[in-house]
Formats: structure tokens, C-alpha cells, sequence
């Protein structure tokens, strides 16, 4: 089943970036296994990481809300940019 967001499709897993308010320490860290958090010069947080589908998505953004964070945005990037972050992954 392909299940399309905001013109996004969600048949296999996608590359997200989540931000949030504030920076995120080692102990909220931890509640977002398989993300790379970057607090940002901003004083945001950025999240990114492969979500399977729109349940596991609707998952982490409950977790957001339940640890009190301030979701600021949820951006599905371009499979070229999956391409790319796996690029410098390998570097």
C-alpha cells in the first residue's frame, strides 16, 4: 500500500528533518534512537532520520508533544538529498 502526504509518497522508508524549539541534551536525545540531532546556532534542534511510514511518523511526533518540545517543522526531503546525506555518510 502507498500512502501519499502532502504529495509525499510513503511507499518505503523516507529521510525526514524534524525541528523543534530548544536544544535537545543527551537525555531527550536518547528518546530519538536512529535520529542525528544537531542543536543549531538558532537554538533549534534538527532531527533527521529515516521514518518507515505514516504511523511511525505519527509516533515521533506524539513523542515530541509527550516530552513537551515545540514542533516547529516536519520536512520529507527529495530523494536526491537521500542521496546525498548517504554520500557523506560513506565519507
Amino acid at each position: 500500500m502507498t500512502l501519499e502526504l502532502l504529495g509525499h509518497r510513503m511507499d518505503s522508508s523516507s529521510l525526514y528533518q524534524i525541528r523543534v524549539k530548544g536544544h535537545l541534551n543527551e537525555t531527550l536525545g536518547s528518546w530519538f534512537e536512529g535520529f542525528i540531532i544537531s542543536n543549531q546556532e538558532d537554538g533549534d534542534a534538527l532531527l533527521t532520520g529515516h521514518i518507515q511510514d505514516q504511523a511511525a511518523l505519527h509516533g515521533i511526533l506524539n513523542q515530541i508533544s509527550n516530552l513537551g518540545l515545540v514542533l516547529i517543522s516536519v520536512n520529507a526531503l527529495p530523494k536526491e538529498d537521500e542521496k546525498d546525506e548517504q554520500l557523506d555518510d560513506e565519507e
